[in-house]
């Protein structure tokens, strides 16, 4: 786990490295001033929601340094004298301001980068520690039924020694019975000179007494041996349902810590993907692409695109029996009615070529589009937007 989630932190920093190294470039060629300033601006906001405050708060406050010159530097061009400078003086203040206010989004994105990697980090530790909390309950429970099968072996025990205690007590009274019997043939025999009469009586008195005295007993001992032994039954029934119970409660712990184990694997995987985005949710795995890795400007696939798609069918293959959904989306530009139709088209694109260049089965995904309706980024801005353009593959774990 340890190595997946150094893994992953790395991917995303030699992204932001690339993102870093060739933004400056770019905007320079294409921003006016004002525009890479409202970046700026926007850029320092998304860091500050990401949480670097906290985590990057001096490349946050480089950010805000380098906007401040970016903004004193567009105040001085615009100012009474910069407008009678020469058009080549004039387009090196521009310049200046591009510069330092492409600084300070290149910062922020620093800043955000920084921030959303302590994230990472922290939910990655909360998911080992709950993997760890149900292996502990899972070892509890072994205990526990360990503990119940000693138990039954306890009781096996007891009732063999209660059956060896009640062969004692019938030899005991075999033993009492013949000494007494002894004890009636002595005064018999000192009683000789006794009418035989009297002699016969008591002789038939002392036997009945002793068969009333031999059925109370045996009347007594099957009683308490019912007893006994309804006791034993019940207590056996009681350890069985509590032992049921346990088993059920622990097959369903097992159950869920297989979905959080195929969960991480998939995530693992999921991000290995070239121009791929994944996150976890509740029982999916959501990989975003980019619009602009995956359609030409006519809104059809590219061989990138197309690149990036087998890639994502290799994945797909590899777990056949989740089902998927392709959902597209748009930036908040143009109609909505307009957006609808084009975030449905994406959608509708992606699942076509997995169902028929890759053979995934058409009743395993579904395509839909949702407009501009759930924008993952601000559409004031042109990189924002760019971040919302895009077509969403969530996989769906334990259904």
């Amino acid at each position: 786990m340890d190595k997946n989630k150094f893994r992953i932190l790395n991917y995303f920093s030699i992204i932001m490295l690339g993102l870093i190294v060739l933004l400056p470039v770019a905007v320079m060629a294409a921003e006016t001033p004002l525009m890479s300033l409202d970046a700026a601006k926007s850029a320092i906001e998304q860091a500050q929601r990401a949480g670097a405050e906290q985590q990057a708060l001096e490349d946050l406050s480089a950010a805000k340094s380098w906007l401040a010159l970016a903004e004193k530097a567009f105040t001085a061009a615009n100012s009474v004298m910069a407008m009678i400078s020469t058009s080549k003086t004039k387009k090196a203040k521009e310049e200046e301001v591009i510069y330092l206010a492409t600084m300070a989004k290149i910062k922020a994105l620093t800043a955000e980068a920084i921030a959303k990697k302590f994230t990472t980090a922290a939910k990655l530790k909360d998911t080992m520690k709950d993997l760890s909390d149900y292996q502990s309950a899972i070892v509890v429970m072994k205990d526990k039924q360990q503990q119940a099968e000693m138990a039954k072996e306890v009781q096996a025990k007891a009732e063999a020694e209660r059956k060896h205690l009640g062969e004692s007590q019938r030899v005991a009274e075999e033993i009492e019975a013949q000494k007494r019997k002894e004890l009636l043939e002595a005064q018999r025999k000192t009683a000789e000179l006794e009418v035989l009469k009297q002699r016969e009586i008591q002789e038939a008195r002392l036997k009945e007494l002793e068969r009333e005295k031999e059925a109370a007993q045996a009347k007594l001992k099957d009683e308490q041996m019912s007893a006994q032994r309804a006791k034993e039954v019940m207590e056996i029934k009681a350890g069985e349902e509590k032992l049921s119970a346990e088993k059920m409660k622990l097959a369903a712990m097992q159950t869920k810590l297989q979905v959080l184990e195929q969960e991480k694997a998939m995530l693992t995987a999921a991000g290995k993907i070239p121009k791929v985005t994944a996150r976890a949710e509740d029982k999916k795995i959501v990989m975003t692409i980019l619009a602009i890795h995956l359609f030409t400007s006519a809104n059809d696939l590219s061989p990138a695109g197309k690149e990036i798609l087998d890639s994502v069918a290799i994945f797909l293959k590899t777990y056949p029996n989740n089902k998927v959904v392709a959902r597209g989306h748009t930036d908040s530009q143009g109609k909505a009615a307009a957006n609808q139709a084009l975030s449905e088209k994406r959608a509708q694109k992606v699942r076509e070529y997995l169902v028929a260049y890759q053979n995934i089965s058409p009743n395993r995904i579904t395509a839909e589009g949702v407009g501009s309706a759930q924008p993952a980024a601000t559409n004031a801005s042109e990189a924002g937007r760019a971040l919302n353009r895009r077509v969403e593959l969530t996989v769906l774990i334990g259904e």
